[in-house]
């Protein structure tokens, strides 16, 4: 019998070739002025501006270089103030949903993004419904177009933390694969894992519930097939197509299960060195699964083993040990073009360790990894790259 649970997610998701077109009367049914937060190359969003444009709406560019911050937010949010706008609309990867998250909660909330933040900031509660956003996925890979959160950097203290609340949710969601036209094979191949991962993570979360499971068991495999075709062939939209609906699920599944020690290593590592957080997962998700799985068989008959035998089954198309699956994820993350990962000289492996074990991603983590085995972990990864 099913568990209860509850389950926060998109309110409307478009999914399909050209849907990009309808954006313009989505949100005309909001107003006639929206912010549009686009990449570092807004020209990839010619196709939205002409259709926003063409519904008669007043628009005001955004554009977002790098990962958002609180700088970031700061500037972009009086940008906002200046210009009044009835919705938000953001087209772009993860950084640029998760600015639309962030300056769509503030225009309507008010204050200092560090007034909401956790950790670092006061933790207030966000009050008021964000203004309504409208959230375009053109990297298949965060889910962030259907989480209820923003992660920002902190230059100053090298940590990302989230801005967090259910009225964050985007109202209306377009996965369209022309959405993610012009991406390189590289982006595309560190995006994707970054979906597959957080399928994986919330699919044998301690807090996984019968909703995610099944969009994990049809996104897993949904993914694993997709994405080396994604990225040899930029001209498979089907392939695209199944990457953004595998990555949407992903979202849907980390906002209401959790995910665990790969993105608890993640966030850290990412503030630390820079490194792109997709290749990180990429780097680590193999050897966590291994971890997780040493871990658990070490207790008997653990349910979250029977999770990892079953994504060993959907990786190889039959019946497998636990271990197997993470042998696959290995030989994918080998066949696709990821970009090495390098770990500057002189960063903190005991910081790194501490981090992970102190964020909020490793409370769904299917078994606690004591200090030492995340620290033999992170050796290990480290030597490698």
């Amino acid at each position: 019998m099913p568990t209860p649970f509850e389950c926060a997610q998109p309110r409307r998701v478009v999914f399909g070739r050209g849907r990009l077109r309808e954006a313009g009367q989505i949100v005309r049914e909001y107003g006639t002025r929206c912010i549009v937060c686009t990449g570092s190359r807004p020209e990839r969003a010619a196709e939205l501006l002409d259709s926003l444009r063409g519904a008669g709406l007043v628009c005001e560019l955004l554009t977002v270089s790098g990962e958002p911050s609180f700088e970031s937010i700061r500037q972009a949010t009086a940008r906002a103030a200046e210009f009044s706008p009835d919705a938000v609309v953001a087209m772009g990867g993860g950084s640029v949903l998760d600015t639309g998250k962030a300056l769509a909660m503030l225009a309507t909330n008010g204050g200092d993004p560090l007034d909401y933040a956790e950790i670092v900031g006061a933790g207030k509660p966000i009050m008021k419904n964000s203004l309504p956003l409208l959230a375009i996925p053109a990297t298949a890979g965060t889910g962030s177009e259907a989480t209820r959160n923003a992660v920002l950097a902190h230059t100053e203290k090298q940590v990302k933390v989230s801005l967090r609340s259910r009225s964050m949710m985007p109202e209306t969601v377009i996965l369209d694969p022309h959405a993610m036209h012009g991406l390189p094979a590289h982006v595309v191949a560190a995006s994707g894992m970054d979906a597959l991962c957080q399928l994986i993570e919330a699919f044998v979360s301690c807090k996984a519930n019968a909703w995610t499971d099944a969009l994990c068991r049809a996104g897993i495999p949904m993914a694993f097939r997709a994405l080396p075709k994604a990225c040899e062939v930029p001209e498979d939209l089907g392939a695209r197509e199944e990457m953004l609906l595998a990555a949407c699920w992903s979202g849907v599944a980390l906002a209401n299960a959790g995910l665990g020690a790969v993105h608890g290593f993640a966030g850290v590592v990412g503030g630390l060195t820079g490194a792109p957080h997709g290749l990180i997962c990429a780097t680590l998700l193999a050897p966590v699964c291994r971890a997780n799985i040493a871990a658990l068989s070490s207790e008997g008959a653990h349910p979250a083993l029977g999770k990892y035998a079953e994504l060993a089954e959907m990786l190889t198309g039959r019946d497998a040990e636990p271990e197997e699956g993470a042998d696959e994820l290995e030989r994918l993350a080998a066949r696709l073009p990821l970009r090495p990962f390098h770990v500057p000289e002189g960063t903190d492996g005991e910081r790194v360790v501490a981090g992970a074990m102190a964020a909020s991603s490793m409370k769904g983590n299917p078994v606690v990894l004591p200090k030492e085995t995340l620290a033999a972990l992170w050796r290990s990864v480290t030597k490698t790259s």
